[in-house]
């Protein structure tokens, strides 16, 4: 039978588990806002995972605190199913959260490119009041089209 020790584990294990299946959840609902470009929807729900994230490192420090007490706790029958299955959505989180990261990389590359290639250049250099050249910055750009 499992000691108490263990049994505060698995109920930490289980909300650890319930907050990732809302993460993950979240994750599904910021694809689908990327697909069809629904940015204010995008950054609702970036911001709830991001408190997600917080309940979870919460959570996570006092998991490591119970863990502590034991080397083999995690590899005992009682614990180990739990650990596996939050140990498994922990890395589909992670898998969502590099593509999200690498799309906005990409995506900042894209229009950094985009912009520098149509904005007009300024030919002459514009100095800081200690001598120091400045980068020339478009001051408003119109574009009339969307695509």
């Amino acid at each position: 039978m499992a000691d108490d020790k263990e049994m505060e584990l698995i109920s930490v294990l289980n909300e650890q588990e319930r907050i990732l299946d809302s993460m993950l959840k979240e994750q599904d609902k910021i694809h689908e806002c990327v697909v069809k470009r629904s940015w204010i929807g995008l950054e609702q729900y970036v911001l709830s995972i991001n408190e997600l994230g917080g309940e979870f490192s919460k959570i996570d420090s006092f998991r490591d605190s119970i863990a502590n007490v034991s080397d083999d706790i995690y590899f005992r029958p009682e614990v180990k199913d739990v650990f596996l299955r939050v140990k498994s959505k922990l890395s589909r989180s992670k898998i969502e959260n590099d593509a999200l990261a690498k799309y906005v990389s990409a995506t900042k590359k894209f229009i950094s490119e985009v912009m520098d290639e149509c904005v007009a250049k300024q030919r002459n250099e514009i100095y800081s009041p200690n001598g120091t050249i400045r980068k020339n910055y478009a001051q408003s750009i119109v574009i009339n089209r969307s695509v």
